[in-house]
């Protein structure tokens, strides 16, 4: 059973050329259940608590909880004893892709791990960099420098006060990622025999402080906190910020614009404040996972079809589809003669995620050798905070809110509601006693007994 959530354009999930490709190379046939996102969750929740098992499922990254409660009660088979028979599961798959569905030393699932998994780059406007005479930016003051000329000193010439040094998204996932990494305010910190979460460590009080400086001086875009995916686009396309963080193929223009992309070129996080390399850190690699319910009779034969899925002719598969029909190849060269159709996709059940140099020749059919050149940069500058993707699953920990306690503090203090000097030990005593303290005793816990092996 799978999310499939895009058109199928009238094309069988039962019986279709992908499927009977698939079957020639693993002997394995496939068959999709899909009820739509809308109801995914609900029906499998249904069939799950029926014990009318699929014979395997899958779960986004986002509901991995979900799935590691259908481990806790027992209803899942753990793949670790499996992993020895297949050579491309042990090791084409990153280790580190396996730490958010392993347990106490089993695994209970099958990542689907993304060559993409590091996304971010940071985009400035090197336009208005060559209009001021200015430099790239590599420290955090640097960067301040930067971004105050550009909202103060007129850099499109226009003559008129309307261009911002920072554009943010209201979840600062854009604009201010940028500083969480600068200010190492992204990661669980191991300090004074206690694992604690990035939102009540010093770092995170000192990026806090830093943004509300930011807004403040109008440096950063003033409608940040209502600015959604699509308006940030949009804002974009105005050609009026300078500096803000996104995906590495926004390179390839094509959710812009005609042209603006142009301007911007790709470039390093901020360094720290010690002057060492900063790093986005992200919580997990993964787009999605597929369990296989212990009641299912035919484990092996699936593990095989993944198995052959993580192969080099498989990995080739999972980017251009069947060769002959979606695309040609000639001594090395790949050339795409008609997008894979929609179908092809949802067979993209499992990948390892690496991103070789014959996965940048598949890429080269579909983007611009820069636009990959960004992605490579991506991968340079993204880390895995291995703590965060390892943490054991914790039910009752849901129910004290935690992350929404954060969340309003984060928001008030940068939109300067609140003072971070003299609201912090407030936040962080609210925080802890409404159940931060039992998380942070749990984490703790977790981590002296083996999370500290993860460093």
């Amino acid at each position: 059973m799978f999310d499939y959530n895009v058109d199928s354009k009238g094309m069988s999930l039962s019986d279709n050329e992908y499927i009977d490709y698939l079957q020639k190379k693993t002997g394995v046939r496939v068959e999709l259940d899909t009820p739509g996102t809308a109801g995914y969750l609900d029906k499998l929740n249904i069939m799950m608590a029926s014990g009318q098992y699929p014979d395997a499922f899958e779960v986004n990254d986002q509901d991995k909880n979900k799935l590691l409660q259908f481990a806790s009660d027992g209803l899942l088979t753990d793949i670790t004893p499996y992993l020895d028979k297949y050579p491309n599961l042990k090791n084409a798959m990153p280790k580190e892709a396996w730490l958010p569905v392993t347990q106490n030393g089993k695994i209970w699932a099958i990542p689907y791990n993304r060559h993409d998994a590091f996304n971010q780059v940071i985009y400035i406007n090197k336009k208005w960099l060559d209009t001021l005479g200015l430099q790239v930016p590599h420290t955090i003051d640097e960067f301040y420098g930067v971004m105050k000329a550009f909202t103060e000193q007129d850099p499109d010439r226009n003559g008129k006060n309307d261009t911002y040094g920072l554009i943010g998204l209201n979840d600062l996932s854009y604009g201010g990622r940028i500083f969480q990494a600068a200010f190492d305010a992204e990661t669980y910190k191991y300090r004074n025999n206690e694992l604690l979460p990035p939102e009540v460590t010093d770092e995170y009080k000192k990026y806090l402080t830093f943004m509300s400086k930011l807004v403040s001086e109008k440096i950063l875009d003033p409608e940040w906190a209502t600015t959604t995916g699509a308006i940030f686009r949009q804002k974009i396309n105005t050609g009026k910020y300078g500096i803000f963080n996104g995906f590495w193929h926004f390179a390839s223009g094509k959710e812009f614009a005609p042209g603006i992309m142009d301007n911007y070129i790709a470039i390093d996080p901020p360094l720290h404040e010690d002057g060492t390399p900063s790093a986005f850190n992200y919580k997990t690699t993964n787009r999605h996972y597929i369990a296989i319910p212990n009641e299912t009779k035919n484990v092996e034969a699936l593990l095989k079809f993944m198995d052959w899925a993580l192969s080099p002719e498989g990995t080739r598969y999972s980017y251009l589809g069947i060769e002959g029909k979606d695309y040609t190849e000639n001594n090395g060269n790949y050339v795409k003669t008609a997008d894979p159709a929609n179908l092809h996709w949802a067979f993209s059940l499992i990948k390892h995620g690496q991103l070789t140099d014959d996965v940048k020749k598949y890429m080269q059919t579909q983007y611009s050798d820069n636009v990959i050149a960004n992605l490579t940069m991506a991968n340079k500058i993204g880390k895995l905070d291995k703590v965060a993707a390892a943490l054991p699953y914790n039910p009752e920990l849901a129910a004290y809110g935690l992350p929404k306690i954060a969340q309003e503090y984060t928001a008030k203090t940068i939109l300067g509601n609140q003072k971070v000097e003299t609201s912090w030990d407030d936040f962080v005593k609210k925080y802890r006693s409404s159940g931060g303290d039992k998380a942070i005793k749990q984490y703790t816990e977790w981590y002296q007994k083996e999370g500290s092996s993860l460093k």
